[in-house]
């Protein structure tokens, strides 16, 4: 098992606790390699075979090398992930006191195990929106890596119910405790945060002020969610596997980064895309569901002297695949498992494939997809939910149906799914950045493979 690439793994974990520190991480990565950074309001120029990379909304990022062929020639190799997980969106503004406790209000983002929040140690991590020195506006990241609150549950006594199965109310029973002290008026225990408006200021809101080196009222906006501050963790007789919170989908995207990072100049255009808000259908500026994807490879054929119908020639001429996590097989439920198409742990890559395409992959994505897997010499499983249970979807029927690009579902086989914490193989992140190696290496072209300069071999 490669340790090193695991350890890069685990840190990229610990240091991406929201989809925006996960782009940062990735910018900085990219950076170190070479990577340049575009940004979509300027004009471009590019070198073909040189790394480039493009954020949008600061939790969306799309990294690029031209090729060095003509795009309506080589194509593009693409491969893509989302950085966004299920959690609990902080209301940091109007706390919820009383009884000296101060609790903030949430939303729940995405489809939570809604227990596995319960009784642990939150953090808060997202971003900022301050009101800058010049009168403009300045975006910050914040990360409390440290426990700032609890969502506590009722004492069994009190519920003696609840091991036979409870239904938790978002509105009443998940605000987080985030202080208790004795009451201080009607606001919020110790008074109200500095330069806030109303006796019920936010102690969490004033927190993250002093965090940030700013009054509470210089804080105009924010997109904050509460986090596991416990750090990802390595177990078993030869650490093959990995607990960690955001597992789905942080894992898919160091593994498009990895391969990426590794790949060198090629005939054909090489795309590592890593969007936001899958959790919630992708329906955004910075989602699969937006115009990002196709709008970034016209602008790259454009610069390359394509006219429109090279630009539809380049898409039709792409693959791509779409890394997301697959349902790994667990022992203590077998029942809700088709045998037949339920991978494991550290069993290789797994196909994803859904009659009514709830994942992207064909016949022919599979074959084109088991053929990357040979040529990087891994094993390949295949997931496919029981006949009477609907699977959960992905960014590739999204991102194909908006491209027109033939494009692959896959993922690294996973426990407890939109759990707080979940777990995965080290051995099949290895497998996985293999295979997305030999995509980047090998070209959309089914079984091809072309040298430096595009020349087939």
């Amino acid at each position: 098992m490669n340790g090193a690439l695991v350890k890069r793994l685990v840190d990229f974990l610990d240091a991406s606790p929201s989809a925006y520190h996960a782009v940062d991480s990735m910018a900085a990565a990219l950076e170190a390699r070479g990577a340049r950074r575009l940004r979509e309001r300027e004009a471009w120029e590019l070198e073909p075979g040189a790394p480039y990379y493009v954020v949008r909304g600061g939790s969306a990022l799309v990294a690029f090398r031209p090729g060095l062929r003509p795009p309506q020639e080589g194509g593009f190799a693409l491969a893509g992930a989302h950085t966004d997980s299920p959690a609990l969106k902080a209301r940091i503004e109007k706390p919820l006191s009383g009884k000296g406790m101060e609790r903030v209000p949430v939303e729940v983002y995405g489809g939570a195990i809604l227990s596995s929040w319960l009784d642990r140690p939150l953090g808060l991590a997202g971003r900022a929106v301050l009101r800058g020195s010049s009168g403009g506006l300045e975006t910050r990241l914040v990360n409390l890596a440290r426990a700032v609150g609890v969502v506590p549950d009722l004492a069994i006594h009190l519920n003696r119910e609840v091991n036979k199965g409870f239904e938790y109310n978002a509105q009443n029973h998940l605000p987080v405790l985030a202080a208790a002290l004795p009451a201080a008026g009607e606001g919020a225990p110790g008074g109200p945060a500095p330069g806030a408006a109303g006796p019920a200021a936010s102690w969490l809101l004033s927190l993250v002020a002093r965090e940030l080196g700013v009054e509470a009222s210089s804080v105009l906006g924010s997109d904050l969610y509460f986090v596991d501050v416990q750090r990802a963790a390595l177990f078993g007789p030869a650490s093959e596997l990995l607990n960690s919170a955001r597992l789905d989908d942080l894992v898919g995207c160091h593994a498009v980064l990895e391969a990426f990072l590794d790949a060198g100049p090629a005939g054909h255009g090489q795309v590592a895309c890593f969007l936001d808000n899958e959790e919630v259908g992708s329906r955004t500026a910075q989602g699969a569901d937006s115009s990002f994807l196709r709008d970034l490879l016209g602008r790259i054929c454009a610069l390359a002297g394509c006219g429109t119908q090279d630009f539809y020639r380049a898409l039709a001429s792409s693959f791509c695949v779409s890394v997301d996590v697959a349902q790994a097989f667990h022992p203590s439920y077998a029942d809700k498992y088709d045998e037949a198409y339920a991978p494991l742990l550290n069993g290789g890559p797994a196909l994803k494939a859904n009659a009514n395409f709830r994942y992207a992959t064909d016949g022919e994505s599979e074959a084109r997809f088991r053929l990357l897997c040979a040529e990087a010499g891994v094993p390949c499983q295949k997931f496919m939910s029981r006949a009477d249970i609907a699977p959960g979807t992905t960014i590739g029927p999204l991102g194909s149906s908006l491209t027109g690009v033939p494009t692959v579902d896959v993922g690294a086989p996973l426990l407890s799914m939109h759990a707080m914490r979940e777990t995965v193989g080290a051995r099949d992140h290895e497998a996985m950045v293999r295979a997305l190696g030999a995509l980047y290496r090998a070209g959309p072209r089914p079984g091809g493979r072309e040298g430096p300069a595009g020349e087939a071999r």
